[in-house]
């Protein structure tokens, strides 16, 4: 029987029902917009609640819709816990949104799994309960409605470089026109992340974004997926720090020498709150080749 996901956080971090859905993901392309010529390989996003993260998600995506994909690669964070010595990727068949179904490139999938059995693993069950890259896929049904999708969980540590090059490498051996995806937020700060190091308020909230986010998006912008791993070990500033350099790499491979911020902000910031107490970061990059904007 073909392998078929159905949405875990459907009514949770996005709306359950096929019109609110496609109003909400408009919405969050109101008025947004990209360097002019802006045509990215490759691009990190974040994958919180559309009502605090979705206008980033959509600069990404945004920059990415003038490549005009037949697949694009997600790489995702492992929320849960399931993974341990591999990344997840899902072998096949569709996933499904309150948009419809949306196809899994089964052949990519298949070929990747061939040329890196030691720590790609085919897995279904991980994806089961992870919102990283559901909450993105509605984003890709609407903006580019052709492409197929390869979603591929990525915990760190476990050799994400790798997996993001064998990822492009199984595309292209395909004649696949390729994008990929990391999706990450940035800082999970306050007591309810057990991440309190400046203390509460508005310098806690300054120091998060200005420099323990900055620090990693600036190993992100130079597409250093060795460092975007290092930073997080010692700064806790990422909650899906191997999406990111699976991502990076993947980038490299697709001719990628640099990245653009196109967005950097926090929940707290979106949401207007002015001595916050808890929020996470969020921010939204291109990766381009030399002399394209």
């Amino acid at each position: 029987m073909p392998c078929h996901r159905e949405p875990a956080v459907a009514g949770l971090f996005y709306p359950a029902s096929r019109d609110e859905c496609a109003r909400e993901v408009e919405r969050c392309f109101a008025g947004a917009s990209v360097p002019p010529g802006t045509r990215a390989v490759a691009a990190v996003a974040p994958h919180a609640g559309w009502i605090y993260s979705g206008a980033t998600m959509a600069l990404s995506i945004l920059a990415l819709e003038p490549a005009d994909p037949d697949t694009v690669l997600l790489f995702g964070a492992d929320h849960h816990g399931i993974l341990r010595r591999a990344a997840a990727v899902y072998p096949g068949g569709s996933w499904q949104t309150p948009l419809g179904e949306v196809q899994v490139d089964g052949d990519v999938a298949r070929t990747l799994l061939e040329e890196r059995p030691r720590n790609v693993q085919s897995s279904e069950e991980a994806h089961a309960p992870e919102h990283s890259l559901e909450v993105i896929v509605p984003f890709l049904q609407v903006r580019m409605p052709r492409a197929r999708i390869v979603p591929i969980l990525v915990p760190p540590g476990i050799g994400a470089e790798e997996v993001g090059k064998a990822a492009v490498r199984a595309a292209l051996a395909l004649g696949r026109r390729t994008v990929a995806i990391g999706s990450s937020d940035l800082t999970h700060y306050g007591a309810r992340y057990g991440f309190v190091p400046k203390g509460l308020g508005t310098p806690a909230h300054l120091w998060s974004k200005r420099e323990n986010d900055r620090e990693i998006l600036d190993r992100v912008l130079a597409l250093d997926s060795s460092g975007v791993e290092e930073s997080f070990r010692r700064r806790q500033n990422a909650c899906g720090p191997g999406a990111m350099a699976a991502a990076a790499a993947a980038a490299r491979v697709l001719g990628a020498t640099r990245g653009v911020l196109l967005d950097h902000t926090t929940s707290a910031e979106v949401m207007g709150e002015a001595e916050p107490e808890t929020w996470v970061g969020y921010a939204a990059v291109a990766w381009v080749a030399w002399g394209r904007s």
